[in-house]
């Protein structure tokens, strides 16, 4: 299984220390140099902007052949050259899952038959596949301690997830 990565998911699974999960998901990673330069940003936290300067082997940097221009993702200015960038790379590679957590830029994949997923559903397979077993405190610090976007949605699904991983150790320990 192929996926391939934009910034955003990369970012924020570095800040709370599960990228590790997604070789074992997904088998292929890759993402575009658009994306790790996207890490680099000064504003970037240390822990990410580090991760981006020397990422994993399992990581494969790959420049797409041609970014098609999206201007529905041009209006952010440069921080939309990772998303078109990932797009442009999943489209040429075939992958079978995008990871992307701007709704514009899953709304945009899907347009062009590719299955986008978000962050918190990558976390979410990780612990029912028991290789995340912190969920609910890298949750927790997903919100209080990083600038990741709760919408009332959202924190309704980060509440399903905690119960679900409350049900899953319960279970354990039964």
């Amino acid at each position: 299984m192929i996926v391939v990565c934009d910034m955003g998911p990369l970012h924020y699974l570095v800040l709370v220390g599960a990228e590790h999960v997604l070789p074992q998901i997904f088998g292929r990673v890759l993402t575009p140099p658009a994306v790790l330069a996207e890490m680099s940003h000064p504003d970037t936290p240390v822990a990410v902007r580090g991760w981006a300067a020397a990422p994993p082997q399992w990581l494969e940097v790959k420049e797409p052949t041609c970014v098609e221009d999206i201007p529905a993702l041009g209006r952010k200015g440069a921080r939309g050259a990772g998303e078109k960038a990932a797009i442009a790379l999943a489209c040429e590679e075939r992958a079978d899952v995008v990871l992307m957590d701007d709704k514009t830029g899953r709304r945009e994949a899907r347009k062009r038959n590719l299955e986008p997923l978000w962050m918190l559903q990558v976390l979410d397979e990780a612990a029912e596949r028991g290789l995340v077993r912190d969920l609910s405190q890298k949750l927790e610090y997903l919100e209080q301690e990083t600038r990741f976007y709760v919408s009332k949605g959202c924190k309704r699904i980060i509440e399903d997830m905690k119960q679900r991983d409350l049900q899953r150790k319960q279970a354990q320990e039964a």
